[in-house]
């Protein structure tokens, strides 16, 4: 937890000087975070199932006589490796936004943080992914179209999160004011 919170000062201080959006479209964007969440959610569900159909026909390959030729098997073998990894990256995206749904209706940090763990997990799984194609256009193009989409998700994970960054405004915690005031 701590690291994420060093991170998360970091890029703060990265962008500092971006222009923002305006304070309505900024508190819309925190007030229905949580299902955009649940969309992702369900989504990264019909990803994986597409990903274990696709796992599944290689793996029927891997039986065949096709299958017989030396460069076919390493092929398929190499398919069924990046597929493997490409599922397990969207299965943890997709567990850490489900996990995030309820905390970001009740408008807590927890929430936000799940995002950003989740957003953090996406940078790794652009790298792992657009490195496991071993092709240099394949690493290039996944790595541009990754950072695109990285940045452009990224500016709006950083535009809400001082909606998210106060303990008073989470819904069952104690503000630091609350907790000090009782034990006078």
């Amino acid at each position: 937890m701590e690291l994420l919170h060093k991170l998360e000062q970091q890029i703060l201080k990265w962008i500092k000087g971006v222009p923002h959006l305006p304070t309505p479209a900024r508190k819309w964007l925190g007030d229905n975070i949580w299902w955009i969440a649940l969309i992702g959610t369900i989504v990264t569900g019909i990803i994986v199932l597409f990903g274990l159909i696709s796992l599944l026909s290689f793996l029927s390959v891997m039986g065949t006589v096709a299958a017989s030729y030396y460069a076919t098997s390493t092929f398929t073998s190499w398919a069924i490796v990046t597929t493997l990894v490409s599922l397990a990256f969207s299965v943890l995206q997709g567990l850490i936004l489900l996990a995030a749904i309820n905390p970001l209706k009740a408008k807590q940090k927890k929430g936000w943080v799940l995002l950003f763990a989740s957003w953090l997990l996406g940078a790794v799984a652009v790298v792992v992914n657009a490195v496991l194609t071993l092709n240099p256009f394949g690493f290039i193009g996944g790595l541009l179209f990754g950072a695109v989409g990285l940045a452009i998700s990224g500016y709006f994970l950083f535009e809400i999160h001082s909606q998210f960054a106060h303990v008073e405004r989470s819904k069952g915690v104690k503000s630091a004011k609350t907790t000090e005031h009782t034990k006078k």
